[in-house]
């Protein structure tokens, strides 16, 4: 009987093993078994296994009014003062390579602005990076106000050395955002959060038990409300000037209810809160009236509130 060419392979290989170690495979095996492996497995791995991506932001993708410093009270500095700073972050989908920590910050609508390569510091499970701008050396705010800026991340890596998958959060790896308008008012009441020492002040149960005086300007005040069961209330008196309407605000450190009563009238006036930009720690929201001129007393109510004290800083500015 005769034997087909690959018995006879199978045959000669028996009889003498080593003699086959080094023997060519035919090509068709090769062909159909490797090439489909390492395509159908290594490729296939790398094609289909998903990269980190960004999950959120600080300031969000788009942003448009973002408040363009910070200010803060630095004791290490070689002259301890008032300085500003504004902090970004970036969380990422999954562990990041923490090697890889440098971004590029650019000003989009002027080029005379060098781009700037900033640092970023990992938190301890490489998910999120906090980038520190401070004021550039050649001076100026760390971001210039009503200006578009773009965080670019494309340098960093995740911890398998693959670039980042910027979708759906940043889809080309830029963290494109645009500052807000700054307010100068507000940051001069950050910097008496910052420096000034409280006057400490326990609010009265009624305005006829001899309420608290809060009406020195660029004072920080203190006040503690009396009350139990979570339900705090007080009140505190503020006296006008003789001869100029003013108008007064009150720069809070969390929100709280305000009523105000003009006491030589018998009226009430009108209060505006509202949330404020996060330029400082100390000032969430400010609560502004209008005082009319004539020594008269204003009666300040405080609450219902939750809590039992609070801060605000007191501006008095002249009515033009």
């Amino acid at each position: 009987m005769r034997l087909t060419p690959v018995i006879a392979l199978f045959a000669a290989c028996a009889l003498a093993p080593l003699a086959c170690d080094n023997e060519t495979p035919p090509s068709g095996t090769d062909a159909g078994t490797n090439p489909g492996t390492d395509a159908g497995t290594d490729g296939g791995t790398d094609a289909g296994e998903p990269r980190t991506s960004v999950s959120s932001s600080q300031p969000a993708e788009g942003a448009s009014d973002l408040y363009p410093v910070e200010m803060y009270y630095d004791s290490a500095a070689s002259r301890p003062g008032v300085y500003q700073r504004k902090v970004l972050s970036v969380t990422f989908s999954g562990p990041m390579d923490p090697s890889r920590s440098q971004v590029t910050l650019t000003h989009r609508s002027d080029s005379s602005i060098e781009p700037r390569t900033l640092s970023g510091q990992w938190s301890s499970d490489h998910r999120t990076l906090t980038v520190t701008l401070l004021a550039p050396e050649e001076g100026g705010p760390p971001l210039e106000e009503k200006s578009p800026y773009t965080l670019d991340l494309t340098q960093l890596r995740d911890e398998a050395g693959q670039p980042i998958d910027g979708a759906p959060v940043v889809g080309d790896g830029k963290l494109d955002f645009t500052t807000g308008a700054r307010d100068g008012d507000l940051e001069h009441a950050c910097s008496h959060t910052l420096v000034n020492t409280p006057v400490e002040h326990n609010a009265a149960p009624s305005k006829f038990a001899s309420p608290p005086a809060t009406d020195i300007g660029h004072a920080r005040y203190r006040l503690t409300l009396p009350g139990t069961d979570g339900a705090y209330a007080g009140y505190s008196e503020f006296i006008s000037t003789p001869d100029v309407d003013e108008t007064i605000s009150l720069y809070l450190d969390r929100e709280v209810a305000l009523s105000v009563r003009d006491e030589t009238e018998s009226v009430d006036a009108p209060v505006e809160v509202r949330a404020m930009p996060p330029a400082c720690a100390g000032v969430t929201h400010r609560a502004r009236f209008s005082a009319m001129a004539g020594d008269r007393l204003y009666s300040l109510h405080f609450g219902p509130a939750s809590f039992t004290t609070f801060e605000f800083i007191l501006e008095r500015q002249d009515k033009k």
